[in-house]
């Protein structure tokens, strides 16, 4: 689950109290009772999950893929704000200022299982083979490649940050990763960013 505020909460790599796991880069042990209401339920009633987050200058509020697992079932859930695409854009009837605040509301509160936490009908076989096809203890060992290139030709300026959540009953952690398409491209292949990009891909296209 993401903190107020949001930008602060993705950088931080949440453990058992005293515990910082999985990262080669520094990490901050999250104070007890300091971990928003959706991922307490996640850790609470599933087994393990995968969480695709999106941060972006042009997307402020929490926009995730989950992929939950317990026993053999898999679960598929998405938490996004249904306003965000009308944001610049004119409605008539008044309903660009109406959208607008509601886009507030949502940005405002943390995520919870509330009415943007929503189910998605996926086939069985589908879930568990795109489950196993993440390899999620491979992807456990993801770690963070959220710096910036020093290299000239491949800057980029207010692009998408991606944070891979992976939370399991007893532990959980992040790994961050900036613009990591432009770079993968710009840069050359990197294992850990080709991982970021290989489950935002497995999540989407469950939505299709």
């Amino acid at each position: 689950m993401l903190l107020l505020p949001l930008v602060s909460a993705l950088t931080t790599v949440l453990s058992t109290p005293g515990e910082a796991i999985g990262s080669q880069y520094s990490t901050a042990v999250a104070p007890p009772g300091s971990i928003p209401p959706l991922y307490r339920f996640l850790q609470q009633h599933f087994d393990s999950t995968i969480v695709y987050q999106q941060q972006g200058s042009w997307n402020q509020g929490p926009n995730m893929l989950i992929l939950s697992k317990k026993g053999q079932q898999v679960y598929f859930f998405t938490y996004r704000s249904p306003y965000q695409p009308t944001q610049g854009h004119y409605i008539p009837g008044g309903l660009t200022q109406k959208f607008s605040k509601q886009e507030a509301r949502f940005r405002a509160i943390q995520p919870d299982t509330n009415q943007y936490f929503l189910p998605q009908r996926v086939s069985e076989p589908v879930l568990k083979q795109t489950w196993k096809n993440l390899h999620p203890t491979q992807l456990w060992q993801v770690r963070n490649n959220d710096a910036r290139s020093s290299d000239e030709e491949c800057i980029i300026e207010d692009a998408s940050t991606v944070t891979l959540w992976f939370l399991t009953r007893a532990n959980s952690r992040t790994a961050c990763f900036y613009a990591p398409d432009f770079y993968e491209e710009c840069a050359g292949p990197g294992v850990n960013r080709r991982q970021a990009i290989k489950t935002r891909m497995a999540l989407e296209a469950l939505l299709r």
